[in-house]
């Protein structure tokens, strides 16, 4: 059974990592780096939490890097030092990669799947009524994160880094770190009546 779905993980990253092109290589390149993850998380921040947090603007700011910490290292710490799953870059012959290297041995969970989905379930949890009621630019935010996070995923497959199961089950990971930080955030709000 494992070894059925090893296969298909495999095919499928096969599948996905072997349909490029130059113009998609830049794009796909663009969406895993630095510069991606700056331009939504300002956005997000700025245009949703500091309009619906004005009284504790810190609190979202953060959970921010309580998201980021908890997924990032919840990915390398409890999946990736202890399953040893190596990247297909490491692991299989004629992977196509994109202006960098292969980075660590380890996939297994994506971090950046991790990372990306942690903050858009932070985000789509604490502001998703109070953005329903008001139908503004801040339910267009929502989905633009929502549409980078699963865009920014299948860069990671497209660049040769992981494989579609690292991706599924860092997205799964962290989903649940952001559900873990927004009720914590609401604990926190309660405790010291912060509404």
């Amino acid at each position: 059974m494992i070894e059925t779905l090893y296969n298909w993980d495999t095919e499928l990253f096969y599948f996905i990592n072997g349909h490029h092109c130059g113009g998609m290589d830049w794009v796909m390149w663009f969406l895993s780096s630095r510069w991606s993850w700056l331009i939504v998380l300002v956005t997000a921040y700025l245009f949703v939490a500091i309009k619906y947090d004005k009284k504790c603007w810190w609190l979202p700011l953060a959970a921010i890097g309580l998201c980021f910490l908890l997924a990032d290292r919840g990915s390398v710490l409890i999946f990736k030092d202890t399953v040893c799953r190596l990247r297909p870059c490491h692991a299989l012959e004629n992977v196509h990669m994109f202006r960098e290297g292969c980075g660590g041995q380890y996939g297994f969970v994506s971090s950046h799947a991790a990372n990306a989905f942690a903050l858009l379930t932070f985000f789509w949890l604490r502001y998703r009524k109070k953005v329903k009621e008001e139908k503004t630019l801040s339910n267009l935010l929502i989905l633009f994160m929502a549409v980078w996070a699963v865009a920014m995923c299948y860069s990671r497959v497209y660049l040769g880094k992981h494989y579609p199961g690292d991706i599924l089950f860092g997205a799964i990971f962290g989903m649940l770190v952001g559900w873990i930080v927004y009720w914590g955030s609401k604990m926190v709000e309660k405790k010291f009546k912060i509404m």
